[in-house]
């Protein structure tokens, strides 16, 4: 199906027919007939696979990067050499002159005499030489091209890139790609050869030993700039040529394994020593174990050469790795790599814990005269630890020996993340994902501890090693010890609790990387079965690994007289008859291994385990990670001159002239009364950096006098309105939903709102603090509502139509939240309104889709316009109540709302542990106020209301709808619906409704009959689901997802008076 979705065309090429599949912006030629699609096996079946294309994406965005980096860097190293060289030249010059002239030149020049024409010549061709650099040679080899895809996409899509040459094994492989770079016009760049990959590279490595320079270094004209390895299969008899013939100034191997059952299994481990030097681990976190031993592979190999490696970047992808690995001649460096080679030890049939061992030991040393200080390289001492593990008692396996640095630079990463906003959606077809692998491997870096020596910094980063590995997954701890698994939030707070820093792994789902001990991370989950998920010791065997832990803890054997309970906190982590490390070793502080502090270091984290408890703060605390206190408010600047140009602002600020965008001016204050000697004006602007979690939104205000000429009525704000002033005839609600798309609304609502409605308000001077408690009132400016849970807006709306005042006094919502937060009002009370005057609703969108918000608002967008969140500032100072239309939607028996686990279990229960949690009690009908769906869009909600799909925001929706859209399910419905004025439904038939939605096109698309598709109004709409399985029988209102049982009903009627009117934009609705 993957093939059938690609947009190709026929071209008849030698009296052959092809078709021609593009991506990037190469073009290849599949013959009529061939496979198009996904082939994992160990021959290539297929001419193009689309699944590889976020592969070839990554690779070609990755070359990009560094090799910007690398011209730049060459044309820097030109430059300096040219003017070394200008300044030899000079300095010859002057020695060539005799003393005899140095002596007349003090003499005065006569008028007549005439004057020398020469000398300036040989500035000008100086000069001239100097700005013709020669163009820096850039060449890619692609050892196993196949197709030629990726040799094609590098000449056509890297400027910088000089050759690619692009070799297989395969004669008729070979003729493919020199059609395809024929196809393509690429002749004067890649080169097509037939033959294996090894002598290729060898010959080349030949040709430049036989060219040696003066010093006997070994040449580089054969040499490339970026060797691509991508076999199918291992890469690993190709490691020792590869690093010999890529440039060892810092040249770049890509490499890529798809033999994962080799290195992420434990089936074959003879296979993996073979080909990686090392025994892969069982265990979860096999794959990231897995990364290292391919990478030891490569560094072992580079090593005998006197090459050093230095990982960009590593990713576990699917089914196979992808290394990204610098290359640098340095046998200096190549001395620290024993000490960041390391065995592992696991507890792979108990518990799971494991520790880790450095083959070498790298010590900072002082100097003779204490001045400095330089490291050592030193045997290291082992084991460390015993043959059976100290937390459970089982078996510890021995693993390895695996790379033990960082398997990443973040430097790199950084560089490559500042690619993705430049390019092309229509080139690179998986940014989405790009974008989202790469920021969570950027997650990945646990820093160890500070080097305290002053030692050179250069060498500080080559004896870096990464002190925490591998990761954890509380599930999996929790199937250990039998019992409910915490949340990761619960998880990771307890940990950050306790001192400890959390990140995840991008090669599982639900991963925890931490730098806490394994002693602390049992500790931690047998004290969430002593608060909140007991266990029955009946069911722990004595021969489990649970067992130990359990009863070390005091929970299971108590009644064992002969036993003296030790708490796990207290015992010894000495072993009989094996000596300690001494503590200047950085690697004993290893996750697994007993942590190296003071006793004061100690006692702290005794006294934070006194205080631990498993609560709702304690998963805000993870959530709330990172955090500062409330922003204070934004500097007022001066300026002058302003000037307003089509929703444009220019003044002049410390003698500069500034521009602020049309997309980034909220509005203008208006600033006039006693404490003011003139009327003044400030200028409000929102900029926005949605990939920056920390710092997503920057205020900034700008004083000026008087109001800037035409600027239009609709961007001044003289006053807060009416409808926000909480008063003794007004009441003024702010609620802030932390959970709202990908959980910026506190964010906004401390570093933006809260300051506009204090200086609006005339608040600015005064000092006010956030409390989080679910309600906390605020005589003066409004009542602040924080959720702490997905129940907390319900109960809110709840206790909104509890009230006995509510029917006569005016009341304003002010809703930072996405469409889930209007859905919890519309049905926090099963009461149909009757009050005179219903309760205002004023939504800033800071969901992820934000449909109602979007909907209202629509007229007012524009391509290049302010972006929904300036739109609804602007809306709230100074919008419209307008009426809310909504709908009910009324359901059968046996119909139940179905949410995620980690959004439906208020105990902390894992969504790995539970994927999918169904409420208790049947839902009857929900109210609406934007849509009610069944088929392709209510799935599309369904399968992405994942915590692994929402951390992409909007996008998800996206990226899930491609998956549906391969799947190409019929779904199997019979809708009917109630025209205006009958009493009778009218069933539809299904080639009537069956159209895709393509943002509004498919309006006044007409057939040959006369038909065509429109909106019309109608009085009840009903869908009656008969599919058999439940994935399909769900309908979605408002992104709340009902699932219906077979041939189970839905009915949508619009409610005569809905419960709430909604704030627009005063250019749109009015009542």
């Amino acid at each position: 199906m993957a093939g059938d979705t690609l947009a190709t065309s026929t071209v008849e090429l030698g009296g052959k027919e092809y078709r021609t599949v593009k991506e990037g912006k190469a073009t290849i030629l599949v013959p009529q007939g061939a496979k198009i699609g996904e082939d994992r096996g160990e021959v290539q079946q297929v001419f193009y696979n689309p699944i590889q294309q976020y592969n070839r994406d990554l690779s070609v965005l990755a070359i990009k990067t560094y090799g910007e980096e690398i011209v730049e860097k060459r044309r820097k190293q030109y430059e300096a050499r040219m003017v070394k060289q200008g300044k030899k030249r000079k300095r010859d010059d002057d020695i060539q002159k005799p003393k005899e002239n140095a002596t007349e030149v003090e003499k005065p020049v006569s008028e007549d005499q005439p004057q020398p024409q020469d000398p300036p010549k040989p500035d000008a061709e100086e000069k001239q030489h100097k700005s013709e650099p020669p163009k820096s040679q850039f060449k890619i080899l692609d050892a196993l091209s196949a197709s030629g895809l990726r040799a094609l996409r590098y000449a056509h899509e890297l400027p910088f890139v000089t050759s690619v040459k692009a070799n297989d094994l395969s004669d008729s492989a070979a003729e493919t790609i020199k059609m395809n770079v024929s196809h393509n016009g690429l002749e004067d760049k890649v080169s097509v050869t037939q033959g294996d990959a090894l002598a290729h590279m060898y010959r080349a490595i030949a040709d430049d030993l036989s060219h040696r320079d003066r010093l006997g270094n070994s040449g580089k004209a054969h040499k490339f700039d970026v060797i691509d390895l991508d076999p199918y299969g291992t890469a690993a008899p190709f490691f020792d040529a590869a690093v010999q013939a890529v440039r060892d100034d810092g040249g770049l191997l890509c490499i890529t394994c798809t033999d994962s059952a080799v290195w992420a299994g434990h089936s074959y481990c003879e296979k993996t020593y073979a080909l990686y030097g090392g025994i892969p681990i069982k265990g979860l976190h096999s794959h990231e174990s897995g990364l290292r031993l391919v990478l030891n592979g490569v560094a072992t190999s580079a090593a005998r050469y006197g090459l050093a490696i230095e990982p960009l970047l590593s990713l576990s992808i699917d089914f196979y790795t992808k290394f990204f690995i610098r290359v640098t001649k340095s046998p200096q460096s190549v001395k620290f790599l024993a000490a960041k080679t390391m065995l592992v030890y696991s507890c792979d049939n108990g518990c799971g814990a494991w520790e880790t061992q450095p083959l070498m030991r790298s010590k900072p040393t002082p100097n003779k005269k204490g001045s400095s200080a330089y490291y050592k390289h030193t045997m290291a001492l082992g084991p460390t630890t015993d043959r059976f593990c100290q937390h459970c008692g089982f078996k510890m396996h021995i693993n390895g020996p695996m790379y033990g640095g960082h398997i990443h630079s973040k430097e790199f990463i950084h560089r490559l993340l500042d690619q993705i906003p430049k390019a092309d959606p229509s080139i690179y077809g998986t940014l989405p994902r790009l974008e989202g692998m790469l920021r969570t491997a950027l997650e990945e870096y646990l820093e160890g501890p500070e080097v305290t020596e002053p030692v050179d910094p250069k060498d500080a980063q080559l004896a870096a090693v990464d002190h925490y590995p591998f990761f954890v997954i509380p599930s999996k701890l929790s199937s250990v010890i039998s019992c409910t698994t915490p949340s990761e939030d619960m998880f990771r707070g307890a940990l950050m609790h306790l001192g400890y820093r959390t990140t995840r792994s991008h090669c599982r789902p639900g991963s925890i990387k931490t730098d806490a001990p394994w002693s602390t991370i049992w500790w931690v989950m047998t004290e969430w079965i002593r608060q909140k998920s007991p266990i029955t010791e009946a069911n722990i065997k004595s021969s489990t690994a649970a067992w130990k832990i359990l009863r070390e803890a005091g929970l299971v054997g108590r009644e064992d007289a002969g036993l003296q309970e030790v708490p796990a906190k207290d015992q010894p982590t000495e072993m009989e008859g094996v000596e300690q490390q001494e503590p200047l070793s950085a690697n004993a502080n290893e996750p697994g291994d007993a942590p190296i502090e003071t006793e004061a270091a100690a006692l702290t984290e005794e006294e934070l385990r006194k205080t631990l408890v498993f609560n709702e703060d304690l998963a805000r605390l993870w959530r709330r990670r990172g955090e500062q206190k409330i922003t204070p408010p934004p500097e007022v600047l001066p300026v002058d001159d302003v000037v307003f140009t089509d929703g444009s602002l220019t003044w002049i600020r410390a003698g500069s002239s500034e521009k602020v965008d049309r997309n980034e001016f909220l509005f203008i204050l208006e600033v006039s009364g006693t404490n003011v000697a003139s009327p003044e004006s400030i200028i409000c602007c929102l900029k926005e950096y949605p990939e920056d979690r920390e710092k997503p939104f920057h205020l900034s205000l700008f004083r000026t006098a008087g109001t800037p000429a035409n600027v239009p009525e609709q961007y001044i704000i003289k006053e807060l309105p009416p409808y926000l002033r909480h008063e003794a005839d007004n009441e003024v609600d702010v609620i802030v939903s932390t959970k709202s798309g990908v959980g910026l609304a506190l964010r906004f609502w401390e570093d933006v709102l809260l300051h506009l409605w204090q200086l609006i308000a005339g608040l600015g001077d005064e000092e006010r603090t956030i409390n989080t408690d679910d309600r906390r009132a605020s005589d003066l400016h409004y009542r602040l509502t924080i959720t702490q849970s997905a129940e907390t807006i319900r109960d809110f709306a709840k206790s909104l139509w509890a009230s006995d005042h509510q029917g006569s006094k005016p009341r304003t919502i002010v809703l930072l939240s996405g469409d889930g937060g209007v859905v919890d009002l519309l049905n926090g009370s099963d009461q149909d309104s009757s009050h005179a005057t219903l309760p205002l609703m004023a939504q800033l969108p800071l969901g992820t889709g934000n449909a109602l918000f979007h909907s209202i608002h629509r007229p007012l967008y524009q391509n290049s316009g302010p972006s929904p969140l300036v739109h609804g500032l602007r809306t709230l100072f100074r919008g419209t109540p307008s009426k809310l239309p909504v709908f009910r939607a009324s359901f059968s028996p046996g119909s139940r709302i179905v949410t995620f686990a980690d959004k439906a279990n208020a105990t902390g229960e894992s969504k790995d542990n539970v994927k999918l949690s169904k409420e208790e009690t049947s839902v009857s009908h929900l109210n609406g106020a934007i849509v009610a769906s069944y088929g392709f869009h209510a799935s599309i909600v369904y399968e992405s209301d994942t915590p692994e799909y929402r951390v992409h925001g909007n996008k998800r929706f996206g990226m899930v709808a491609q998956e549906l859209l391969r799947e190409a399910h019929p779904y199997d419905a019979q809708v009917s619906i109630r025209r205006s004025g009958s009493s009778k439904l009218e069933e539809i038939p299904r080639d009537t409704h069956a159209y895709a939605y393509d943002e509004g096109k498919h309006v006044d698309m007409k057939w040959d009959d006369g038909e065509k598709v429109g909106y019309e109004e109608v009085e009840e709409v009903q869908v009656v689901v008969l599919e058999d399985d439940e994935r399909w029988r769900k309908v979605c209102i408002d992104g709340t997802i009902v699932e219906i049982p077979r041939g189970g009903k839905m009915n949508v009627t619009i409610l005569e008076r809905g419960p709430f009117r909604v704030l627009a934009d005063y250019r749109l609705l009015r009542e």
